[in-house]
């Protein structure tokens, strides 16, 4: 081998030693990058391990309570009701928060319990829906509701003097039920009875005689769902005791729709905090509960006691308990195994890289050494020619 072809070799050879270590320190912080991955995936498993999720009691069978995942429907759902809690959500101003049917519903009722309670198919009435008054006059029917209007009249200090007990009341529809109001007639002139109170319990009285007489005088049609039927009266005070929640304290809902929300200023458009428009609490649980911890929602349950809505929270309530969040868990579980088996896979392949380079960089080395004496060889003769 000539001295000039030598020495072309010889930086060939270099030039491809140097790329061979480079490539080997590559492969080497890709497998320290492997490293950090790992450790960050074994603290994401181990933080996951602890994760937790809120359940709330929903039924029992016999003896053994069953608990089912808490989100803003089923709190607040009369399944839960049925077990004796009735819950609500509210905001930091007293609002109630309720869907937008509820919202809806409650303005159309126009401070009306007896609409609101009609347009859910429901009545207070107690009295047999099949008796009316156009069927002909039923004693025992007129004297429960002279009773009601008697408790009632008598509680804001109105008389009508004895002609009432001829039975004037009656009830001017405009249709559907709920829709019309009670009157009643003297000395031929046809008067509403409008309320005249300033009390829950007087406001109760008068919602009360109203079911009846629109149940008994009215010909339009009565809601079916009355509380005539026993089964019917849970859901009935459910609907009354939001009713009454909303009316006392305000009331608020999520919309997607913005005409709603630019046109009613109980309707708004959630905005979390990381911008995600569609993540609702009425619809999102964990956005839900984040609010719920973080002090903007707070939980109310309806105490017969108290005969209203008092203040709950997640910790203290005995009907909600937080647990180990085993679906999550075992997500966790599956990623953790995913990934490590594809951090494996590529500390593999790498370990094949560096095996190869190394193969490559003992060949390369070996040849060098064989080229380099070559020319060392060749400098050493050719010094000794002209020395």
């Amino acid at each position: 081998m000539g001295m000039a072809a030598s020495q072309a070799r010889l930086l060939s050879i270099t030039a491809r030693l140097t790329d061979n270590e480079q490539s080997g320190q590559a492969v080497s912080y890709a497998k320290e990058r492997l490293a950090n991955q790992t450790d960050q995936i074994n603290a994401e498993y181990n933080n996951a391990l602890s994760a937790t999720k809120y359940t709330v009691l929903t039924s029992f069978n016999g003896a053994e309570a069953n608990y089912s995942d808490l989100n803003y429907a089923l709190i607040t759902s009369s399944q839960v009701a049925e077990l004796g809690k009735q819950y609500i959500v509210s905001d930091t101003k007293g609002r109630v928060l309720v869907t937008e049917e509820q919202a809806d519903r409650f303005k159309q009722s126009n401070g009306e319990l007896n609409k609101f309670l009609a347009l859910y198919g429901y009545s207070m009435s107690d009295i047999d829906p099949d008796i009316k008054l156009a069927n002909g006059n039923d004693t025992e029917t007129e004297e429960k509701i002279h009773q009601a209007w008697d408790e009632y009249l008598t509680s804001v200090g109105i008389e009508y003097g004895d002609s009432e007990h001829d039975f004037g009341f009656g009830w001017m529809s405009f249709g559907a039920a709920g829709s019309g109001y009670a009157t009643y007639t003297e000395g031929g002139t046809v008067k509403p009875i409008n309320f005249e109170g300033t009390t829950q319990e007087q406001r109760d009285l008068y919602n009360y005689a109203m079911a009846l007489t629109e149940s008994y005088c009215s010909q339009s049609a009565t809601p079916a769902k009355t509380a005539y039927n026993v089964e019917n009266k849970q859901m009935i005070t459910y609907y009354e005791n939001l009713f009454n929640r909303m009316l006392s304290g305000d009331y608020f809902t999520y919309t997607n729709d913005p005409n709603k929300a630019n046109n009613d200023s109980a309707h708004f458009i959630y905005s979390s905090s990381d911008d995600d428009m569609n993540k609702s609490p009425l619809s999102d649980a964990s956005t839900f509960i984040s609010e719920l911890k973080k002090g903007n929602f707070k939980l109310e349950y309806y105490s017969t006691s108290e005969g209203g809505f008092v203040a709950t929270t997640l910790s203290e309530d005995e009907s909600i308990q937080e647990v180990k969040d085993e679906a999550k868990i075992a997500e966790a579980e599956r990623k953790y195994t995913q990934a490590l088996e594809d951090l494996e896979r590529k500390d593999n392949r790498y370990d094949l890289q560096l095996k190869k380079l190394d193969t490559e960089h003992n060949t390369l080395q070996t040849e060098y050494d064989s080229v380099k004496s070559v020319v060392d060889k060749n400098v050493e003769k050719t010094f000794s020619i002209f020395s």
